[in-house]
């Protein structure tokens, strides 16, 4: 059966990754290490990846967002990721990393620079409240809705 059956594929707005993962303490030691759990829990990388291009790239983007205040281009990221780690990467691949971000609504591009996808109604270049707003949110919503349906399925069956 291709998705042209399913009339309702039309009503797919968004699609996440979420991996319910353990969350030890040690994770949350480095930085690295959170980066890290945040890809693979956020579908970024899969569980068996053994490439770290995409730690790179949100190593770059969160530092320079975060730490250093800026919106900063492809290049500024490519530069960043060669001075601090001496990788070359390609901007195709940044924008790539980039472009799932943006997909998933934490970020938003403008005149070829990357900005975090700020909640409206919170402190601005805030990750954490970013994500609950474009990210958990919908996904609650989502579950609630799942649910709501198998309700209905479940008394539609048993009738």
């Amino acid at each position: 059966m291709g998705d042209a059956e399913f009339p309702e594929s039309g009503l797919v707005r968004k699609s996440y990754v979420i991996r319910q993962m353990d969350l030890p303490p040690s994770v949350k030691l480095t930085k690295r290490s959170l980066l890290r759990w945040f890809a693979l829990s956020f579908g970024l990388i899969s569980s068996g990846e053994s490439r770290s291009t995409v730690l790179l790239v949100l190593e770059a983007l969160f530092t320079l967002l975060l730490t250093s205040k800026k919106n900063p281009s492809t290049i500024e990221i490519q530069s960043f990721i060669k001075e601090k780690f001496q990788k070359k990467i390609s901007e195709k691949l940044i924008r790539y990393h980039l472009n799932r971000l943006i997909d998933s609504g934490l970020l938003v591009r403008r005149k070829a620079r990357y900005y975090l996808n700020n909640n409206p109604y919170a402190e601005p270049d805030n990750l954490h409240e970013s994500f609950n707003h474009w990210i958990k949110q919908p996904v609650n919503n989502s579950m609630n809705d799942i649910s709501e349906v198998l309700m209905k399925l479940t008394d539609a069956y048993r009738k």
